[in-house]
């Protein structure tokens, strides 16, 4: 098999034939999210890179014919965008007359709620959002505090506890506004506190004392503390401790 860069695909077939693995074997590791791989209609495309990765980062035996090819970092790799996995799929996407294609957004969730979004699908079921955006953000749900990923100003995912102070379901968290987050009494301070840690301001308050909203109370006390991450990069984790009840 002639293998010579990261632009390569290979099929599952492939892959397990390199791996000296099962079929099964290798599509297991696509869908519990191990190994990321691209869409292509109803078939998975592996890249070489990511197979690389993924056999390194397990410590498992790197097959002769991949030898000598460079692996992905996994703070670098481009992410490929929704209408791209979409593109051939039959299961009634419309990219094209939708406001994400057409205005080239990325991510895709944080246009929800336009008129013009014509995406149907809710984020956890969506296979573009569970191989794109998921695997870097699985840590939250092993969390025993409410916590989200956010990036500029959007929630990227949460996890069950933090929907529930929020007062929202988990699968409408991606996408969210911090605005629809953040009580206006908190809103000023956080959206500051942000903006000093996305631009590397040398002195950031990480801590907070703030309100969050709730669709069944007017405001919640909250204290949070902001993280920078490395993946998604320049992500920010957001660990919650509510105050009162």
């Amino acid at each position: 098999m002639e293998i010579k860069g990261m632009e390569n695909l290979l099929s599952v077939a492939q892959a397990a034939s390199l791996c000296s693995v099962g079929h099964s074997t290798v599509g297991y590791w696509v869908r519990k999210n191990k190994l990321r791989a691209q869409r292509l209609g109803r078939q998975y495309s592996i890249p070489v890179g990511e197979l690389l990765l993924y056999l390194k980062s397990n410590g498992q035996k790197i097959p002769e014919e991949l030898a000598g090819i460079d692996f992905a970092d996994p703070d670098s790799r481009t992410l490929q965008n929704c209408w791209q996995h979409f593109k051939d799929a039959t299961d009634g996407h419309a990219c094209d007359d939708c406001f994400v294609f057409k205005n080239r957004v990325e991510p895709c969730f944080t246009c929800k709620g336009t008129a013009s979004f014509h995406c149907s699908t809710d984020c956890p079921e969506c296979t573009h959002y569970m191989e794109t955006y998921l695997p870097g953000m699985q840590f939250i749900h092993q969390l025993s505090s409410p916590a989200a990923i956010a990036k500029d100003f959007y929630l990227w995912g949460g996890n069950k506890l933090w929907a529930e102070l929020c007062g929202v379901g988990e699968k409408d968290l991606p996408g969210i506004g911090i605005e629809q987050i953040f009580h206006p009494d908190s809103l000023e301070m956080i959206i500051t506190g942000i903006k000093k840690k996305i631009s590397g301001y040398p002195s950031v308050t990480t801590s907070y004392e703030t309100f969050f909203k709730n669709n069944e109370r007017d405001r919640i006390s909250v204290h949070i503390s902001i993280h920078g991450l490395d993946d998604p990069p320049e992500a920010l984790l957001i660990l919650a401790e509510p105050k009162e009840r």
